[in-house]
């Protein structure tokens, strides 16, 4: 093969493999994928990985190229091959580019997540010395997070840090992992000044089995901050029914954000909250939301039943094509379906019977663990996320399931659960 033919190739390859990023970090989070849809994705974006890996140092030369106009994906190539290559140099040229900023460091932790962890191990002590900048200790703790790999006492240290970023992740990680032994140093951010490491400690110690933590979620979830619908979730996860029910219904009339309390009842389940659901999502801006609320807690598949329908004329969601319109934020619902708000309800009509008021529901099934692990290996992404946190919740110190890995692992690891 002529170089200038592979050169081609391997830009192809790190092209593909940087838009295929893209699009399996939003279906990783999305409802419109299940385990199965994203390991296809997977195999598709480790396909073009596998092109780079075997291409040796044209493969890295491609992957450097990108680094020039660096996004999430071009930072997961070049990180992936640079580790599979074990290209100390390279590497540092990945986090030279990306190790600082926010947005590009969520793609070499995903490569770390991505790349075996016997290859990661050997790069966590350079990862993890509290004498490293609290950039690289935050990518060493988030790569041991996504492998379920417990770094040891890097994380309690940076449990302690003064940095805020890297202090939320390690509070973030006590949780994922079951570090009970952690719960005094991760209540004692309860209080935090900064809104993310109060809300991750609030997370964490909810999981930890903290009864303090669900006054702290109350808060956030009664204010107007990014945590807000999280926090809610949380709360009506880790509180008794008949005291989550009535705090659902004064979070119903009280918060400032009405995506908040629609999140909060999908989290909860309860059958009673669907005829609530139903006249929301008879308001344009909140009908897919409260549509994907109504799926999850009865199983309903919109699609299946014929239930979706099109957009309402005149609804604007997400940017626009006017060059003039300073709204550029993306569009939050944008893989919901638009449900048929009457035929959902005649469908709620003939089929209310079978699902029992003050039972919660997850896809339809009562969250049972039966019921959750088949959630777990058979539901869409946003049903996964939840039955990983429910069966954690059920079981303390027990880790949560990274339902964002790659498809195959995921696979795997589950295939071993039996």
């Amino acid at each position: 093969m002529s170089s200038t033919l592979e050169a081609s190739l391997c830009e192809e390859h790190a092209d593909q493999a940087a838009f295929l990023w893209l699009l399996r970090d939003r279906a990783a989070r999305s409802p419109a994928y299940d385990l199965d849809d994203l390991a296809e994705l997977d195999d598709r974006l480790d396909a073009h990985l596998d092109g780079l890996r075997g291409a040796g140092d044209a493969g890295w030369q491609a992957c450097r190229a990108l680094l020039e106009r660096a996004e999430g994906g071009e930072v997961f190539g070049a990180a992936v091959v640079a580790v599979h290559r074990w290209d100390l140099r390279g590497l540092a040229r990945v986090l030279d580019v990306g190790g600082g900023a926010p947005d590009l460091s969520r793609g070499i932790a995903s490569a770390l997540g991505w790349t075996p962890i016997e290859r990661v191990r050997r790069l966590l002590p350079g990862l993890s010395s509290s004498r490293c900048p609290p950039a690289l200790q935050w990518l060493g703790i988030a790569a041991c997070a996504a492998h379920g790999e417990d770094p040891g006492a890097p994380l309690g240290y940076a449990l302690l840090a003064g940095d805020a970023r890297l202090r939320a992740r390690a509070l973030r990680a006590a949780g994922q992992l079951g570090r009970v032994d952690l719960l005094p140093e991760v209540r004692a951010s309860l209080r935090s000044d900064d809104e993310a490491c109060r809300f991750w400690s609030a997370w964490a110690a909810a999981l930890l089995g903290e009864s303090a933590s669900a006054q702290v979620l109350w808060e956030l979830a009664g204010g107007d901050g990014r945590f807000a619908a999280a926090s809610a979730s949380m709360a009506m996860r880790r509180m008794d029914l008949a005291a989550a029910s009535t705090w659902l219904r004064a979070l119903a009339r009280s918060a400032r954000d009405p995506r908040t309390a629609v999140a909060a009842t999908a989290a909860l389940g309860d059958p009673a909250g669907v005829p609530w659901l139903l006249e929301v999502a008879a308001e344009p801006a909140l009908s897919r939301l409260a549509g994907q609320a109504i799926a999850l807690i009865t199983g309903l598949d919109l699609a299946a039943e014929h239930l979706a329908r099109r957009a309402p004329d005149g609804l604007r969601a997400g940017p626009t094509d006017d060059p003039d319109d300073e709204d550029v934020a993306a569009d939050a619902d944008e893989d919901l379906a638009f449900p048929d708000v009457a035929g959902v309800a005649a469908w709620w009509r003939r089929r209310a019977a079978e699902y029992r008021p003050g039972t919660r529901y997850l896809l339809g099934r009562a969250m049972t663990r039966e019921g959750l692990e088949k959630a777990l290996r058979g539901g869409n992404q946003l049903a996964r996320g939840a039955a990983a946190v429910e069966l954690s919740l059920r079981e303390r110190g027990r880790r949560v399931f990274e339902v964002r890995g790659p498809g195959f692992a995921q696979q795997e690891a589950l295939g071993q659960r039996g």
